[in-house]
């Protein structure tokens, strides 16, 4: 057993010596019976057995004895009307937290009652559950370690233990969510983590337009008015007939949404993002006004039923709604990414600056990496919101379509990588402005080319 493991084994070791010297059947209300249980025999185990055992083993099977073990009054716990209930509430609230010092000035959290009606799981956990349903992406404990991957995801379907490593609370084995942590020179290797709780945050939504969500507090979306907004879009869309004009919508509006976040600048003393404010008058701007003003239909439905909604929160629901409702099969439901509490500004001088033209590969780089943070994955992704909508020669000054046809502008799909990635490409100048480039494949005469830009390209 290497190092790393033999340490890992202690520190599992010294959670079972708390369990046994913190008098387990106070703590657990573990009932009198004949057979030990599993969690009893593994608190009881020899050291010696206990350090023949592979480390990641010996965690998944503490886990899993806690969980399985029928004498732990869960149901008390929930209740709470006894003293081993509250005390087992203590231990997940952080009381058998890692052997780091803790700061005792921070308060305990009060949970209070839980309230998560109509909650998913998103980026909030809800407190009945023990944080189980949280599926955010908060990847550090309460004392600053770094969660590292779960190696449990075949034992744990369902909990989101895929992909990084998340505090995650798996079957709710804890208290709270929590996570195994990288290595590190304290000798610590899990820890709770500070997720937000759903009781603390969800808004309500009464169905009416002057009453429930309050545009100041963040908190996760109601259901109900979530697939309210996406419902009503999609109405928007079956109202327009024409292939061409559907395309300009959902493309426009994808595109008014990604301005409105893309001026984000993490290094700035205002960064700006997603605030419900563009300039308009700006020619990196040209042609979102089409999309909204105060004739057109996203502008009135905001308007006229849903005004206490950030203007920001609204966009991004919206474009939400459209990458939903656009995409194959209706695969890209993005109701667990979203967040309430956005603020809306008027004025954003200077936003449009930020913004990246289409001039070279380092306009990727500069904003999306350096400037908002993102990685080159997260850009590509980005850049792959071009398989729907069209180019206007006069609003970007470029002409043409990234994929066959107005038809297929309309589906979210990944008809814009097979298209840059399968066909010959060809420089061309703009005939307004022979400054301005992209490129273009197939006839140069078509009505409706086929074009990459550069930032395309890259």
């Amino acid at each position: 057993m290497n190092a790393r493991s033999n340490s890992f084994a202690m520190a599992l070791s010294a959670v079972l010596a708390f369990l046994t010297y913190t008098s387990l059947p106070a703590v657990l209300a573990i009932d009198e019976q004949d057979e030990p249980s599993d969690l009893e025999k593994l608190i009881n185990m020899d050291d010696a057995t206990r350090s023949a055992m592979d480390p990641l083993s010996l965690a998944e099977a503490l886990l899993t004895a806690t969980k399985n073990d029928d004498s732990v009054h869960y149901d008390d716990v929930k209740s709470g009307d006894d003293d081993d209930a509250r005390n087992l509430r203590e231990l997940g609230k952080g009381k058998r937290q890692n052997r780091r010092p803790q700061n005792n000035n921070q308060p305990d959290r009060d949970y209070g009652e839980p309230k998560c009606s109509g909650s998913r799981p998103r980026k909030c956990g809800c407190p009945r559950e023990k944080q189980s349903d949280y599926r955010g992406k908060i990847r550090t404990t309460e004392n600053g370690y770094t969660c590292r991957k779960w190696t449990m995801a075949a034992d744990y379907p369902d909990s989101g233990l895929e992909g990084e490593g998340y505090c995650r609370n798996p079957d709710a084995v804890a208290g709270r969510a929590w996570c195994y942590v990288e290595a590190n020179g304290d000798d610590v290797h899990w820890g709770f983590c500070d997720v937000p709780t759903c009781e603390d945050d969800m808004l309500p939504y009464t169905g009416d337009s002057t009453t429930g969500v309050n545009v100041n507090d963040p908190g996760c979306v109601d259901t109900e008015l979530y697939y309210g907004v996406e419902h009503d879009i999609e109405d928007i869309l079956d109202s327009i007939s024409d292939d061409k004009d559907k395309a300009h919508f959902i493309g426009g509006f994808l595109r008014l949404a990604a301005h409105d976040m893309m001026d984000f600048d993490q290094h700035s003393d205002d960064p700006m993002g997603m605030d419900g404010c563009l300039d308009w008058n700006s020619p990196n701007n040209s042609g979102l006004s089409t999309i909204w003003n105060e004739h057109s239909a996203l502008y009135k439905l905001h308007s006229t039923k849903y005004p206490r909604i950030s203007r920001p929160d609204f966009w991004l629901m919206a474009a939400n709604a459209i990458i939903h409702i656009t995409s194959v099969g209706r695969e890209l439901d993005l109701i667990n990414t979203f967040y309430y509490g956005r603020h809306e500004r008027d004025e954003c001088l200077q936003a449009a600056d930020r913004l990246p033209n289409t001039s070279n590969c380092q306009q990727v780089e500069g904003v999306f990496l350096e400037r908002m943070g993102m990685r080159w994955t997260d850009a590509v992704a980005m850049l792959g919101a071009h398989t729907v909508g069209l180019g206007h020669s006069e609003f970007s000054g470029h002409h043409g379509m990234w994929v066959p046809n107005h038809k297929k502008a309309q589906t979210f799909d990944k008809a814009y990588y097979q298209e840059l990635v399968s066909r010959s490409w060809s420089p061309r100048a703009a005939s307004h402005d022979p400054t301005l480039t992209d490129w273009t494949t197939g006839s140069p005469t078509s009505a409706n080319p086929k074009m990459m830009l550069n930032t395309d390209m890259c």
